[in-house]
């Protein structure tokens, strides 16, 4: 049992867009025509290729990205990104965490059904807060897919003098695999962020 762990093609030119390395500071490199220069999103640029073509090139977010696992895909806004953990044990997760700490979490599962490891997972969540004095509610809960599935597990609400947080914890799979997903959320911040988990939720889809 796995502890949970709080991850444009132009016509004329060769264009690819990725992530920077040092040097410049830029968040991305675009390379076009063999030459690479820094951006960031938002950025417009004047390029000037090898054979003296000069080229205005800019780059903007895209407003809502489509990200796929393995056997699972779901949108969210262009502005964040999901990173990737191998875990092992055929244990892939998929993380997309927030500046202020709100976040998603999916676990994807080769040769073992996560549906009986919700509540493991939930502990494992909440115990340092439990630990240091945070009183806990739990309910059980489930989510629907648009194909009428359900994903199965637990909530639950941790309250501190100063913070009450928010965890969701359901599953769904067979023996052959499945997928977990975990999200979390400061109270006070749902109103700032809760469309992240609506945006999430509204077009999650599973293929197990």
């Amino acid at each position: 049992m796995k502890s949970f762990r709080v991850a444009t093609a132009m016509a004329i030119a060769c264009l690819a867009v990725g992530h920077a390395s040092a040097g410049d500071g830029k968040g991305f490199r675009l390379t076009i025509d063999g030459v690479e220069v820094g951006i960031n999103p938002g950025d417009t640029l004047d390029v000037t290729t090898k054979d003296g073509r000069k080229l205005s090139v800019e780059l903007q977010r895209s407003e809502t990205v489509t990200f796929s696992g393995g056997k699972f895909s779901f949108d969210h806004d262009g502005k964040f990104s999901v990173a990737r953990t191998d875990l092992g044990s055929g244990v892939q997760q998929y993380a997309l965490m927030t500046p202020i700490g709100t976040g998603i979490i999916v676990q994807e599962y080769k040769g073992l059904n996560p549906s009986g490891l919700t509540d493991f997972v939930l502990q494992q969540m909440v115990q340092e807060s439990v630990s240091a004095g945070a009183k806990i509610k739990k309910e059980a809960t489930q989510r629907n897919l648009a194909d009428s599935r359900a994903l199965k597990g637990v909530k639950a609400e941790t309250t501190t003098e100063s913070d009450v947080m928010d965890y969701e914890v359901v599953a769904m799979g067979k023996p052959s695999g499945g997928v977990l997903v975990a999200t979390i959320v400061n109270k006070e911040n749902i109103p700032k962020e809760g469309g992240i988990f609506d945006k999430f939720w509204s077009s999650l889809k599973v293929d197990f």
